[in-house]
């Protein structure tokens, strides 16, 4: 088994190659030691099995952030057969980069220019066969998105692995001491010449050297623990004296590198290009935002016309198939309890699960295509100075927003930004917006206890989830992305060109299919759960373990204004937010079938009734509230662990906004005791 690393900036592509080489054959997981995503995938081409390991995106191999040590680590061990260098041809002179970073690395190496296809849409031609004789590594002209160029890619592949060609930092060496200051090259040699004696395995001596010129953390403190205490000396005294400039020299050779081969390799001029009439509107700092609302709500419509037939199939069909499991099961004289489990745990939960599975779908289409034309990219830019005070980058705002419909799907969105850190900081974020259903059921707690004043909780509402977005990032954010690790969003507008709908739809296939295998799972637990301590023999609540258990923990449960039916409701609506009413409905009619959170029951005609005549004030007013940031479902729990690859991490969400509902409900409780 060979292993292909594939090294590159974020967006340039690799993501989709990856993809597109392994399938349904990959697993993600974390890096060991490190809260760090790893993907890795295998394919068979011919009779040779491929391990594909996809290196975290960066931006060169300068080790600053979490994500850019474990790609650093993985390249100087040399433990890929092939390091596949992934480079955006449309934007060569500053993606190309990457590759100058990697020369002194010496590990086979092959150069992909992906999207090749917007590099023609901008008017660049790019002659591959003489970048290729310039570089004397193996080059391939190539578009991820289509499947028809991967015969060329497995081509390029085996010649690279059996040319095994390595490129040199000689060029880069040549270029620092032809144009370099005269001093700074001295260093350079100097510091080369302190660790002549150690031995860099995977790396040339320039490198290293370069490295330690660059302030790299990971060099420095390799070299301070293998060299001398006179000689590190020595080092830290030209290190000092170079200070934060001492990278430029190298810097800039690696640049003048990619220049000279551009130089060299490039036919034509590239295009203008100039914004469209469209494009100045849509990136206008007021202009630009009312565009986004219009087509981000014109994408979630879009979304619910793809989910919705899905759900009203899925809950029809559920409509069908109990009545027809009722029967097998009274004809073949089995108890009632095992076709209440049958309806109430499998088919309820399965049910859910797909119908859920339809917004995940719609929503990972809607964002696919909006990316894969080139939109995303503008939506990005016009609220990035909004995001940027959160510590996100503007491509967060999709997502955000699109948790409106469906938060599990909208956690699946989270997928477009760079790192791990604003990946999980925006799930945290995502759990404070309410989907369509969390609005439904406090507008309607809302209406049955203040009626014409219910429209003010939408109010207030919105203001307490934009103090929930100050507070998450006061306590979440500097941990997973710290300021020093901050940059701004610098970006070049990609043109706007022609979905390719055969990639798209497989990998949303894939990744659908991942999310529903964990959320069944979950799903089915939780269903299995609540229909043991909800069943009695009789249909009777009070009969049930529920009931048992509600009396027992309402001295708690008080506490924070809620009495045992309205505790157990706000547990229910953990599973989904229609369920809170269902239970209600059972709960304070003390008598009716056994229920189950998974068959979406509705409140019943009377329920408001009910509740006006036990439930008070306060206490409507703490379940409300303790409502508003319950946490969002079932569904969004297991695919924040899907996503996330930590039940830590999942656990540490969940509890942040079970303490955020139940304080918020013990404070405005008692509050409202004391004025009313």
């Amino acid at each position: 088994m060979r292993t292909i690393a594939l090294l590159g900036q974020p967006n340039s592509g690799k993501s989709t190659l990856f993809n597109a080489l392994t399938g349904s054959h990959q697993h993600v997981g974390n890096w060991p030691g490190k809260t760090v995503e790893r993907a890795e995938g295998f394919f068979t081409q011919g009779e040779e099995l491929y391990r594909v390991v996809d290196l975290p995106g960066s931006y060169g191999l300068t080790a600053n952030s979490a994500e850019e040590v474990v790609t650093r680590t993985y390249i100087e061990h040399g433990y890929a057969d092939i390091v596949c260098i992934i480079v955006d041809a449309s934007q060569l002179e500053r993606s190309l980069y990457m590759l100058a970073d990697f020369a002194g690395v010496k590990s086979p190496v092959m150069l992909v220019l992906n999207m090749m296809d917007v590099a023609e849409q901008k008017g660049k031609k790019i002659d591959v066969q003489k970048i290729e004789k310039l570089l004397n590594i193996p080059v391939l002209g190539f578009t991820a998105a289509n499947l028809d160029d991967y015969p060329k890619f497995f081509e390029t592949l085996n010649r690279a692995l059996e040319k095994k060609a390595k490129i040199s930092s000689e060029k880069i060496r040549d270029i620092v001491e032809r144009e370099g200051e005269k001093s700074r090259v001295a260093n350079l040699k100097k510091l080369e010449d302190l660790i002549a004696s150690l031995k860099f395995d995977n790396r040339e001596r320039f490198w290293v050297a370069s490295k330690l010129l660059e302030n790299d953390s990971l060099v420095r403190s390799e070299v301070e623990t293998a060299v001398t205490p006179e000689h590190w000396k020595e080092i830290k005294e030209i290190l000092d004296a170079e200070g934060a400039e001492g990278g430029l020299l190298t810097g800039e050779a690696k640049y003048r590198f990619v220049s000279e081969v551009l130089r060299d390799a490039s036919e034509g001029e590239e295009k203008s290009m100039k914004l469209s009439r469209f494009d100045k509107i849509a990136t206008h700092r007021i202009w630009g935002k009312i565009v986004a609302f219009f087509i981000l709500v014109l994408t979630l419509a879009v979304s619910m016309m793809i989910a919705v037939p899905i759900i009203m199939g899925c809950f029809g069909l559920q409509g069908v198939a109990e009545p027809f499991v009722n029967r097998v099961c009274e004809s073949l004289g089995w108890w009632p309890s095992v076709a209440s489990f049958i309806n109430s745990v499998i088919i309820g939960g399965l049910a859910v699960t797909v119908a859920m599975m339809g917004f995940v779908f719609a929503i990972l289409v809607t964002f696919g295509l909006m990316e894969d034309t080139g939109y995303l990219a503008r939506s990005s830019y016009v609220f990035d100075s909004w995001l940027s005070r959160l510590g996100l980058h503007g491509k967060a705002f999709m997502p955000l927003f699109s948790g409106l419909a469906c938060t599990g799907g909208a956690v699946c969105g989270t997928r477009v930004l760079d790192t791990r850190g604003q990946r999980l900081f925006a799930m945290v974020l995502l759990w404070s917006i309410p989907c369509g259903s969390k609005v439904a059921v406090v507008l309607f707690l809302a209406s049955v206890f203040f009626g014409s004043a219910a429209p003010l909780f939408g109010l207030v509402y919105v203001a307490m989830i934009f103090a929930s977005f100050w507070l998450s990032s006061k306590l979440f954010g500097n941990k997973l992305m710290p300021v020093n690790e901050r940059v701004g969003m610098i970006m070049e507008l990609p043109p706007y060109h022609k979905p390719h709908w055969k990639i798209l739809l497989k990998t949303v296939a894939r990744n659908v299919w991942a999310v529903f295998k964990k959320a069944i799972a979950v799903i089915w637990f939780v269903s299995l759960l609540f229909w043991l301590i909800s069943y009695s023999k009789d249909g009777n609540v009070e009969h049930s373990v529920l009931y048992t258990i509600g009396n027992a923990i309402e001295p708690f449960t008080q506490i924070f204004g809620m009495r045992w039916q309205l505790f157990i409701s706000y547990i229910g609506g953990i599973f989904s937010k229609e369920a809170s009413l269902g239970v209600m409905s059972v709960v304070f009619s003390s008598t009716t079938d056994a229920f189950s959170l998974v068959a979406r029951n509705e409140a019943g005609a009377n329920l408001g009734e009910m509740m006006r005549a036990v439930v008070t004030i306060p206490e409507a007013l703490a379940f409300i509230f303790a409502s508003m940031f319950n946490i969002p479902c079932v569904l969004a729990m297991g695919t924040t662990y899907r996503e996330t690859h930590s039940l830590k991490w999942m656990l540490a969400i969940a509890g942040y906004y079970f303490a955020i509902s139940l304080g918020l409900a013990f404070i405005v409780y008692h509050i409202a005791l004391w004025v009313l």
